[in-house]
Parts: C-alpha cells; structure tokens; sequence
C-alpha cells in the first residue's frame, strides 16, 4: 500500500469514528436539536483536519440527522423518540421481508445464527450488556444480509442500526428491562429458522422489534 492510500484509509477510519461519536452525541441528547455543529471546533476537538469531520457531517446528512444550509453551517436536526419509533417501524418491514427473502435458510446462514445467539446467551449469564448488544445486532445484520437483497443491507446500514440499537437496548436496560427475556425470543427465532418456518421467523423477528422498540415509549 502506498502513502496516499494509507493516508486516505487513515482519514476513513477516523471519519467512522468520528461520525459514530455524534451519532452517539445525538441520539441520547448530548447534542439536542438545533445545536449547531461547527467543523472548526470538532477538528480541535478531535485533533484532525477538517476534512473527516466535513465527511463524517456529509453521513450525517445523507441519514437525516443532521441538516447543512449554506450560510448556516450544520445544525442537529435530532432524533426524538417518535423519530426513532418510526424509524424501527421501517427496520421491523425490512427484517420481516428479509426473513422471506432468505428462505430456504443456507446451512452456513443457520450455523451463522447460531453462533451469534451463543454469544447473546453467555453474554445474558455474564451480565455483560455490552457483548450482549454487539452480538444481537450482528444477528440481526446478518439477518438482512442473507436475504441477497443489497438495497435492503443498504438501507440498513444507513440507518446507523449499531448506534440506534444500542441506544435502545441501553434504554431498556435503564427501564429494568431483562435481556434475558430479549434472548429467549432470539431462541424461538433460531428454533423457526432452523424448522424453515419464514412466516413463524417473520412474526417472532416482529415480536422482538415490536419489544426493542418500546424502550422509546411513555415512562
């Protein structure tokens, strides 16, 4: 790799880190909407050039969190909790059609299942939300990549799901909420996938949005 491929992978990588920070900033308030977002000041913050926080904004943008005016500069337009109750709305209808999309469900696709459920359940023993989180969204990501749909992985991931689902699962934790009942509907998922069941899978991954998504609910 030369130097100015190594400079440009360095400056993506600090991008994404960049963007999934004000990601974070955004969704649990840390920035409220309205609060502006000056690239100057983020590059100090960060100790980069303005070029990856100008990037990392340009995401932003393009995911609907942020709104950039020409002579205004960039200001959070926020994601309140309708926003983002709308929002796994859309995750819910993605994640079912891709449930059907995927069927009949690959060897590979179930052994891939399994292990990330694996990981939710010792996470659950271990009272590690953290590793709980991470090994629930790679589930589910898988999910929508076994459909073979890439319009759909794309929407996905632009919805930032690692970040918004996150949040949700930390909200529910804060509720009092258990991940261990979250695990055990993962387990009735995994046990429809593997009996070939697409219209049982789509309702039991409706079931564990529909849970997920309260967290945004009243108190």
């Amino acid at each position: 790799m030369n130097i100015a491929s190594q400079g440009a992978l360095k400056r993506t990588c600090m991008r994404d880190r960049i963007r999934e920070l004000l990601v974070a900033r955004i969704l649990d308030g840390t920035y409220p909407a309205g609060t502006q977002l000056k690239e100057l000041l983020l590059a100090r913050e960060f100790n980069v050039s303005q070029a990856p926080i100008r990037e990392a904004l340009r995401e932003l943008e393009g995911s609907g969190l942020v709104t950039s005016e020409r002579f205004r500069g960039t200001r959070v337009r926020g994601a309140d909790s309708a926003e983002m109750r709308e929002s796994y709305e859309l995750r819910t209808m993605l994640e079912m059609r891709s449930v059907s999309l995927a069927a009949p469900y690959s060897p590979q696709l179930l052994a891939d299942f399994d292990e990330h459920l694996r990981e939710m359940e010792s996470a659950v023993k271990a009272n590690d939300s953290e590793r709980y989180i991470d090994a629930a969204l790679r589930f589910h990501r898988r999910l929508v990549e076994g459909s073979g749909n890439r319009t759909f992985l794309s929407v996905w991931d632009s919805l930032l799901w690692d970040i918004r689902g996150r949040i949700a699962l930390r909200k529910l934790a804060e509720k009092g909420r258990s991940l261990k009942s979250l695990a055990g509907l993962h387990r009735g998922l995994l046990t429809r996938l593997h009996a070939q069941d697409p219209a049982g899978a789509a309702a039991q991954v409706s079931e564990i949005l529909e849970r997920v998504s309260s967290a945004f609910g009243p108190e």
